[in-house]
């Protein structure tokens, strides 16, 4: 499903913007650190999480907020 940017309020594309690079900070955090301590590898987990939450919790709000905006048909 796309999000029609018109629809969107600059601080909803903002936030957007920064879930996505939430997301893609998060992921090549997990594929490529190795820490090798397990204090490190539970604060990496901890780091990702956070990262891929915040991306998932902020995109669905921008479908949210998008769909509230949208026109109505009439």
């Amino acid at each position: 499903m796309c999000i029609p940017n018109r629809l969107l309020d600059k601080k909803t594309r903002r936030f957007m913007a920064l879930a996505n690079i939430s997301l893609v900070i998060g992921l090549l955090l997990w594929l490529f650190v190795h820490p090798s301590g397990q204090l490190e590898r539970n604060c990496l987990h901890a780091v990702c999480g956070f990262l891929l939450g915040f991306s998932v919790t902020v995109n669905l709000h921008g479908f949210w907020v998008a769909r509230r905006c949208r026109q109505k048909q009439t």
